[in-house]
């Protein structure tokens, strides 16, 4: 798997959602809603014998709006949704992909998240991703 086509293809997968502007990079300004692909913490090689596969938790941070407003609540809450048109997990889920064989949600994490001197209501959802190691 190619690090930077993996990233990629979850932004363009995740910018099919009404509304959501999408990153496949850790952007340094945006305009909520946002949803930014952000750099794994590990990349595990050789998860299968002779380079079989290659796995990493991959986290998709979404922020929406300020950490103080009711708007800002529920539209975290239909990101956060397991199904539904603007469900992360099930967008994410549901895509066809050519960078990677497999994903998977996992979890989410909610927290207030700084960029640019601005404070976000946010939510984190780590995406388990596999995929050829040759």
């Amino acid at each position: 798997m190619n690090l930077a086509d993996v990233m990629q293809a979850v932004a363009d997968r995740l910018d099919t959602i009404t509304g959501l502007r999408c990153f496949g990079y850790p952007a340094d300004k945006i305009t909520p809603p946002a949803a930014v692909v952000t750099y794994p913490e590990s990349y595990d090689y050789d998860s299968t014998y002779n380079r079989g596969m290659d796995r990493m938790e991959l986290p998709v941070v979404v922020l929406v709006g300020k950490t103080s407003d009711r708007a800002t609540r529920a539209n975290l809450a239909r990101y956060a949704d397991g199904s539904g048109a603007a469900s992360v997990k099930a967008i994410v889920e549901s895509g066809t992909y050519t960078a990677f064989d497999t994903v998977r949600v996992v979890r989410v994490v909610f927290d207030v998240v700084t960029i640019a001197g601005s404070a976000y209501l946010a939510a984190t959802f780590t995406l388990d991703i596999t995929g050829s190691g040759a």
